[in-house]
């Protein structure tokens, strides 16, 4: 019984170090690209190793690496991810995430032509309109020269 309940409160304490890389320093801010961009500027190629339980902290701690460099962009773009076994743990995550990303300065980071769709699509955004003006200036109600 002593060794099921131990069992159990291992596996918790493992299911629960799941998202433990927060965003850092506006790294949330960034955009994450499905390919490569058109109409950015390629700043640098970055690549980082970490041992996390799962590819969403991976993510995460590039993301943070991102916001801490000199330019950090405002895009990226993974182009190469993999997983390498870490030996002789114990305790902790058996493997370790490298991530190679391309980042990028974006006019428009939300909305980004690329590669991967011709160019030809945009992300669509929201537009946020501050004032609309109705111009009416006919008794039929009618859209008049404003």
């Amino acid at each position: 019984m002593k060794k099921s309940v131990l069992a159990l409160f291992v596996a918790g304490i493992l299911a629960a170090c799941g998202g433990l890389v927060k965003p850092e320093n506006g790294s949330q801010y960034l955009t994450q690209l499905d390919a490569e961009p058109i109409g950015c500027t390629f700043l640098y190629k970055i690549e980082s190793e970490v041992s996390v339980y799962d590819s969403d902290d991976a993510r995460v701690y590039l993301e943070n690496r991102i916001a801490d460099q000199a330019r950090p962009g405002n895009a990226y773009w993974i182009t190469s991810q993999r997983t390498r076994p870490n030996e002789w743990v114990i305790f902790g995550p058996e493997r370790a995430f490298i991530l190679v990303a391309n980042v990028y300065d974006c006019p428009h980071p939300n909305s980004v032509r690329t590669a991967k769709d011709g160019g030809s699509s945009i992300t669509a955004t929201p537009v946020l309109v501050e004032h609309q003006i109705n111009c009416v200036d006919n008794m039929y109600g009618g859209v008049g020269g404003c």
